[in-house]
């Protein structure tokens, strides 16, 4: 790949780290908003909060990013700004995605409540809708609505378990915070839900794209390699999780090293996510 191409891959990565952490913190806080370490929320100790000013500037970079690299595809200037953001498809779907960002983003930062969480979890899930607009489901012109549903409940469901995992972890390694069993315990039951859904809706709009595409032609593509090594990369992710949620049934505490271990190959997951987003499928019979 370019130079180009590579940096459409980061500003899709960038898109999706920013909008996990956003579904992340929601679901975490929204769940238990009165958490406590010491006399302050435990959201508002230094990890937490510098991952929800990373997850802020993430949703607020992306697009922008995004915006700058399709004027240099389409080979247009600033001045075309309005003219790409009116009368091209891609220009409202990006319009929705920068105000849904931007909504996420700020409300990333606001202190955490029962309200303020309610905002972030409204503003992450009109993320995840909007991402549809940009990827392979706005090209879908044979189940549209579909297609866009699928791919929104797929980056909702990572969020609260991927993005669950990384607030989780974070929260329970402040010292003060006294509830790290509940916490890990809420995560548990929330992923048990969450976890299941990312793979079927994932499943579902892999199917989507190859049906009719003979398997032997899907693996000897670079599309078909890359999605298999994402394959396998889930079921480590859901390996570690399944012995996780057995500790943490028998009453004891998540292992640490194994959850961080969990959320380097969901990272590696969401790379190859942002290469196989601006590529090309084979094409079926």
């Amino acid at each position: 790949m370019g130079d180009w191409a590579w940096a459409s891959v980061a500003a899709r990565l960038l898109l999706y780290v920013g909008a996990l952490l956003a579904v992340g913190r929601a679901s975490v806080a929204f769940l238990d908003p009165e958490w406590k370490a010491g006399a302050r929320s435990v959201h508002d100790a230094r990890a937490p909060r510098l991952l929800a000013w990373g997850g802020s500037v993430a949703l607020l970079g992306a697009p922008l990013l995004l915006l700058v690299l399709q004027l240099g595809a389409l080979e247009m200037t600033a001045a075309d700004v309005p003219t790409l953001l009116t009368d091209t498809g891609w220009g409202h779907g990006w319009s929705q995605l920068m105000g849904a960002c931007v909504l996420a983003g700020v409300a990333l930062l606001l202190p955490v409540g029962r309200t303020t969480s309610l905002l972030l979890l409204m503003a992450s899930l009109g993320v995840a809708a909007a991402m549809g607009g940009l990827g392979h489901a706005a090209s879908d012109e044979q189940w549209p609505l579909g297609a866009r549903l699928l791919d929104a409940m797929h980056v909702a469901a990572m969020g609260a378990w991927i993005g669950g995992l990384v607030v989780t972890l974070l929260i329970t390694r402040v010292p003060a915070f006294a509830l790290r069993d509940a916490a890990w315990r809420t995560f548990s039951r929330t992923a048990t839900i969450m976890a299941p859904v990312t793979v079927l809706t994932g499943v579902g709009s892999g199917a989507r794209l190859l049906l009719g595409t003979p398997p032997a032609a899907i693996l000897a593509s670079d599309y078909g390699r890359l999605l298999l090594g994402k394959s396998v990369l889930v079921l480590i992710v859901l390996a570690i999780g399944a012995r996780q949620r057995k500790r943490i049934a028998r009453g004891e505490t998540a292992a640490v090293g194994a959850v961080r271990v969990e959320c380097a190959v969901a990272a590696a997951v969401l790379l190859i996510t942002a290469v196989l987003t601006g590529s090309e499928p084979p094409p079926a019979d």
